[in-house]
């Protein structure tokens, strides 16, 4: 029987960049022909397979067990900046999703992400508050920085994270502006908080004006110049160019910079959790074997 494994590479090993990188090489990879499922998300680029592993070497490779406890543990959120978040389980679905339209997918992956999935789903149902996710995180670090209550902030973005980065905003007591690549889109969410969509580059020149930006978009954000207000870009790769982040002297958050923060972590939920994790590997072991 082929050798199961997966290749990862985390915030906690390698750069924002490095990891883009990483991603374009698993997914070339996988439209040449392998089969995989990648699982790319702000902090993470992992690639799940069968037979002879990729050689990409700024990826670490984890054997059949290893692989199949740490795609668990992704999904519970236990490998997570913030344990216990949404986002990366809904990531796991769509990789599981894109996989199978894309015809990259085999019985023993599949049957995998189904386990690691009902996995995340049964950890989260007792969860607390406790837990956060990266919107919430990113905008706690912009209230620390500006006052932002009843205050113009500019949000970059008007997919998932985007909507969350406003709703957290709206929920802060901030007066949400949305930008995004497709004005309507961005008109589309700004609705739902009684806001004002507009385009990128309006955006940016919204922002020169802003208590605060925060930024989550799937590609740079070059309409965006000379700023004094605190970014907090939750994009990865960055979507804030250099140039500003440097002149900001402290005023900007990246996505590694919030990788690289601690806090207290909910212990109850880490505890059962982990035990989940090991069930749910137990498991799909058991299946592996009346499978082979």
């Amino acid at each position: 029987m082929n050798r199961q494994w997966a290749l990862v590479a985390s915030a906690g090993e390698l750069g924002a960049g490095d990891r883009d990188r990483v991603a374009r090489e698993m997914q070339a990879w996988l439209d040449e022909g392998g089969s995989g499922v990648a699982v790319v998300t702000c902090h993470r680029a992992e690639l799940y397979g069968l037979g002879p592993a990729p050689a990409i070497d700024a990826a670490r490779e984890l054997s059949c067990d290893e692989s199949i406890l740490h795609l668990l543990r992704v999904a519970a959120g236990l490998e997570s900046v913030i344990v216990g978040e949404d986002e990366v389980l809904h990531q796991v679905r769509e990789a599981l999703r894109n996989a199978r339209a894309a015809g990259y997918l085999n019985t023993r992956l599949q049957r995998l992400f189904e386990v690691a999935i009902a996995a995340g789903r049964r950890a989260r149902s007792g969860r607390t508050e406790s837990s956060g996710n990266l919107a919430q995180r990113a905008v706690e670090w912009l209230q620390s920085k500006a006052d932002i209550h009843d205050q113009t902030v500019v949000v970059a973005g008007a997919g998932r994270m985007g909507a969350a980065l406003a709703h957290s905003l709206y929920e802060a007591g901030a007066e949400v502006v949305v930008a995004s690549r497709d004005p309507q889109r961005a008109a589309r969410l700004a609705r739902v908080y009684s806001a004002r969509g507009v385009g990128l580059r309006a955006g940016a020149n919204l922002a020169g004006q802003a208590a605060a930006v925060a930024v989550a978009l799937g590609g740079p954000w070059t309409e965006l110049e000379s700023i004094s207000a605190p970014i907090a870009d939750i994009s990865a790769p960055q979507a804030v160019p250099e140039p500003v982040r440097q002149r900001l002297n402290g005023g900007f958050l990246g996505i590694d910079d919030l990788y690289r923060q601690t806090r207290p972590l909910p212990g109850a939920y880490i505890k059962d959790a982990e035990r989940l994790v090991a069930l749910k590997a137990a498991e799909y072991g058991a299946w592996l074997e009346r499978a082979r």
